[in-house]
Formats: structure tokens, C-alpha cells, sequence
């Protein structure tokens, strides 16, 4: 005989079902709140970070070369209209189904609005195998920063888990691809810690960056974000 469950038993298997499956998002537990975190996306709106375009081409004051070929990769349709407070030449950010993700044409940053000096950042991003892309931290005029590399296979080495032109990881790091994967990023005065999945692929010491926004790259390769969340520290 086939059991039935109480509503009030069906209600808890598919919070707890909700739970397991990373299907509870963008949200602060009572945990979350009482150790400091904040919530960076909110899974509907892109309160409190604006599109902007990639910086200059070095000495030319022009617009920046495009990059080499497989550099960039096949974009997704877009859902939603480009924002008007976009300006010319961004990258167009949207917000579906709770995930936070770029498609189309050019290639450029979702940036944070505020600035921030010591944190643990906490971020989840889902993407191929061979997207191209990075979290930037400490990104000053909305220009440099250090970026920690998603992308696999970047030419200079500075390959998933390190942070690019600065500190290389010991040895190679993968990501989940087509699945979801946690960065943990702390930036405490000149310690810089890079945390994928539980696992630590960086722990250095560099003073080139003190303070500066977040920005997320797009490289026209599929990509989604969600669960952004920062803690500062003193």
C-alpha cells in the first residue's frame, strides 16, 4: 500500500529536496546574518552594479583591440532589453530565472557599485569547460584589480584559481564544468586567499591593489552567477 504524507511532512521534503539541490538562492540564512554577510544580488534586478566597458587600449586612448581568436567565445541570445542606463559599447547583463548571466554582443564587466577594502567574497558562477572569464577584486576606477581566473587554459598560465599577471597556482585546478562551482575570495590588507570549492589554490601576500570594486568578466562565453555574498573584515 502506497504511503501518504502529511501536507505539513510534504511541505519539509521539498524545502529540504530545495535545499540539497542549490534550488534555495540568493538569500542570507540566520547564520549568513548574524557572521556579517551581505547579499550582492538579489536574484531579480541588478541593484547595485551597472555594465561598463573594457578599459581603453593601453597608450592609444582608443577603444581596446578585439582579443585573439578563441579568446571569445559563441554568445547566447538575450531575454531581456539592454538597460538604458547602460552606456555605449557594454556588455549587456540580465537577470533570468533567479541566475545572473551576459549574452550577446560586445564582450565587457557587470561592476559593482560601491568600493570595498578587506572581505571575503563568496560567488558561485556555472560555465563550460573552456569559458573564458574571471571575478575581479580590488578593481580601482573600475580599471585593474586583481582577477581570479575561471578560464582553464589562459596563454600566460595563469589558469583557473590564480590571479592573473600575479601569482600562478601550483599546480593545475579544474572547475565543474556545466555545473555549479564556489569561489571564496579574502582579501585581508595584503593576504589574498583564493578558495574553488573548498579547495585553496592560492595563499599569497601582494600589495599592488588596497581597495576597488567587484567586476564580473564576459567574454561572450555562457556564464551565470548567483549566491554572491561579502562579509568585511576590520
Amino acid at each position: 500500500m502506497a504511503r501518504v504524507l502529511a501536507p505539513f511532512a510534504v511541505i519539509a521534503l521539498l524545502v529540504w529536496s530545495a535545499t540539497l539541490h542549490g534550488q534555495t538562492m540568493n538569500a542570507l540564512t540566520a547564520e549568513d546574518k548574524a557572521q556579517g554577510w551581505q547579499l550582492l544580488f538579489d536574484g531579480k534586478t541588478l541593484a547595485g552594479w551597472h555594465a561598463s566597458v573594457p578599459p581603453p587600449g593601453q597608450g592609444r586612448g582608443g577603444p581596446s583591440p578585439p582579443p585573439p581568436p578563441g579568446q571569445t567565445g559563441t554568445p547566447k541570445p538575450c531575454v531581456s532589453a539592454q538597460p538604458q542606463s547602460a552606456p555605449p559599447g557594454a556588455s549587456h547583463w540580465e537577470v533570468v530565472d533567479g541566475l545572473l548571466t551576459a549574452c550577446g554582443a560586445p564582450a565587457g564587466y557587470l561592476t559593482s557599485d560601491r568600493s570595498y577594502t578587506n572581505f571575503v567574497l563568496s560567488i558561485e558562477f556555472k560555465c563550460g569547460a573552456d569559458t573564458n572569464s574571471g571575478v575581479f577584486v580590488r578593481s580601482p576606477q573600475e580599471n585593474g584589480g586583481y582577477e581570479v581566473q575561471i578560464w582553464r587554459q589562459q596563454p600566460a598560465g595563469y589558469n583557473t584559481g590564480a590571479i592573473v599577471g600575479t601569482a600562478k597556482t601550483a599546480r593545475e585546478h579544474t572547475f565543474k564544468a556545466d555545473d555549479w562551482n564556489r569561489y571564496e575570495i579574502t582579501a585581508n590588507g595584503d593576504h589574498l586567499v583564493v578558495v574553488l570549492n573548498g579547495e585553496t589554490t592560492l595563499d599569497i601576500h601582494d600589495a599592488k591593489f588596497a581597495a576597488g570594486q567587484l567586476r564580473l568578466q564576459y567574454q561572450q562565453f555562457p556564464i551565470a552567477f548567483r549566491n554572491i555574498k561579502i562579509r568585511s573584515l576590520p
